[in-house]
């Protein structure tokens, strides 16, 4: 079944606005989407123009970082000044 991200809604006479809707995105499954739009006019005969809108989707952090132990262990020396990098561990990003 194809999801439907977007739809466009009516702002205020000849203008829309091209909202979210029915499914949240996720970059995971679709980093990117191509769109294209055609507006055709009431002439006679009718007129038309396409464009093609990209929407790249942000990734966001939705997964917890994790630290490769679950205990650390380092040594402060006595009078260390303020401030002073005791250790470094960082944790790692899975996403």
């Amino acid at each position: 079944m194809r999801q439907r991200y977007f739809t466009l809604v009516e702002e205020f006479g000849d203008s829309y606005r091209l909202v979210t809707t029915d499914s949240a995105t996720d970059r995971e499954t679709a980093a990117r989407h191509q769109l294209t739009l055609r507006c055709t006019d009431s002439g006679d005969p009718p007129l038309s123009s396409d464009v093609t809108v990209v929407v790249n989707v942000l990734d966001v952090d939705d997964h917890a970082p994790r630290f490769t132990q679950s205990v650390y262990n380092c040594s402060v020396r006595e009078n260390s000044r303020p401030h002073e990098v005791t250790t470094d561990h960082l944790p790692l990003d899975p996403s």
